[in-house]
């Protein structure tokens, strides 16, 4: 009798016991709750170290959310991009670039209008017409901006102050540097054609500074055909640059990023890269280097700049829109991006973020804050397939040196992906 009365009792306290863990457990669940489920595209430490900040300073000021991310490689980012967006449903925020690349999308329907976040935090007052004009597309607004850059030029200070060169306002100016520093017994300027990028940055550089921003657009959406003449001066200042001999020699086996330790020891004169190269430079080597917009050429030309701007959006299959709309507007504050973006080395959109920054980043972001207007690179402002064709072409270009060639080969594959299409 004891015995039973004893298990009972034993039976009793554990049901009390499960009743009390149940409980508990239901208690700590809301704090796991939210979930946000994050894309992003991640190169370096540095970003990844930028990114995990964001996420858990985000989860301080909410604490009863989480941030799950999902970290893909640069390239292998961009190719799971249509599908994280479209048909994966996991995902509440994906990191993406503004743009044509941006517009492709919302044209398809795939990612949600942010209106009210916009007038809700008064963001038109937060960013430039610049960088609002490659978020809006039919006077809706889509993306937050998080992160931009300039290409400019980055030079070694130690080869301009013994030959006692100016920083170049002019095309001419340029020139006759580049002329110098050849004399010298040193390339003028580093290119690393094996990464495939810098020499369309110099072809859509040089196209801004000879015909403007509206016709360089309408040449990447394959308005205006390749063997339009003013494509052939584009082409010629630049076959003109290699056949001066100006660039570094078999520049088609090096990487851009090859060009940091030449410009540091004062052994190449300049190279045309972003300024994100800062976050690859040892801080001991960044008072060594210098920087510099591309020189203006054509005088009735306004000041154009190439700045990438990369951005968050909502993908129309959010299942957490209320989170995600609260994650768009935190990193689009200036406390937030200015914490961001000295870690990335790169800069904010927000025009109140607080650029304590490296000195050449504060000249970066001067250029732009003046510019008249922004082009997104080739490969964003064109449509993907297209551009995928364009830029190897350029490749070959800076490699024969043939105008006639090349404007053959660019308007074939232009009239191939656009055969009924010009102005």
């Amino acid at each position: 009798m004891l015995r039973r009365r004893f298990y009972n009792l034993l039976f009793c306290f554990a049901m009390i016991v499960s009743i009390a863990m149940i409980t508990q457990s239901v208690m700590i669940t809301p704090s796991f709750a939210q979930q946000l489920n994050v894309g992003v595209s991640v190169s370096t430490s540095a970003q990844r170290e930028a990114f995990y900040t964001l996420a858990r300073d985000f989860e301080t000021l909410h604490p009863n959310s989480k941030v799950q991310f999902t970290a893909l490689s640069s390239e292998d980012y961009k190719l799971a991009f249509p599908t994280m967006l479209a048909k994966d449903k996991r995902f509440d925020v994906l990191y993406w670039h503004a743009g044509q690349r941006l517009f492709n999308f919302v044209e398809k329907e795939f990612i949600h209008p942010i209106d009210d976040l916009w007038l809700e935090n008064e963001l038109d007052n937060a960013f430039d017409g610049n960088v609002r004009q490659n978020l809006s597309y039919n006077g809706r607004y889509y993306a937050v901006p998080i992160s931009y850059y300039q290409i400019g030029f980055y030079y070694s200070k130690e080869i301009f102050e013994r030959l006692s060169l100016s920083e170049p306002k002019t095309w001419q100016e340029f020139i006759a540097l580049c002329e110098i520093i050849k004399a010298d017994g040193v390339s003028p300027i580093f290119i690393g054609t094996k990464s495939n990028w810098p020499a369309t940055a110099w072809f859509d550089y040089l196209n801004l500074r000879l015909n403007g921003l509206d016709f360089h657009h309408a040449l990447t959406q394959g308005k205006i055909p390749f063997n339009d003449e003013r494509v052939r001066d584009t082409l010629n200042v630049l076959q003109a640059l290699k056949a001066r001999k100006y660039f570094i020699a078999e520049h088609q086996d090096f990487h851009w990023r090859e060009s940091l330790p030449l410009l540091s020891r004062g052994l190449v004169g300049m190279s045309l890269i972003g300024n994100y190269v800062i976050q690859d430079i040892r801080k001991d080597m960044l008072p060594k280097i210098g920087f510099f917009p591309f020189p203006q050429i054509s005088e009735g030309v306004g000041k154009y700049e190439e700045a990438p701007i990369d951005v968050l959006v909502i993908p129309k299959q959010a299942k957490n829109l209320s989170l995600a709309k609260k994650f768009l507007a935190f990193a689009a504050s200036h406390e937030v991006q200015t914490k961001l973006n000295k870690k990335l080395g790169v800069i904010s959109p927000n025009k109140s973020s607080q650029q304590q920054t490296s000195p050449l980043t504060k000249e970066a972001y001067l250029e732009l804050s003046t510019a008249e207007g922004f082009s997104q690179f080739f490969d964003r402002d064109a449509n993907e397939a297209f551009a995928k064709e364009v830029m190897p072409i350029i490749d070959e270009f800076m490699v024969h040196g043939d105008v006639t060639i090349a404007i053959t080969k660019l308007e074939l594959a232009r009239s191939q992906h656009f055969p009924t299409t010009t102005l």
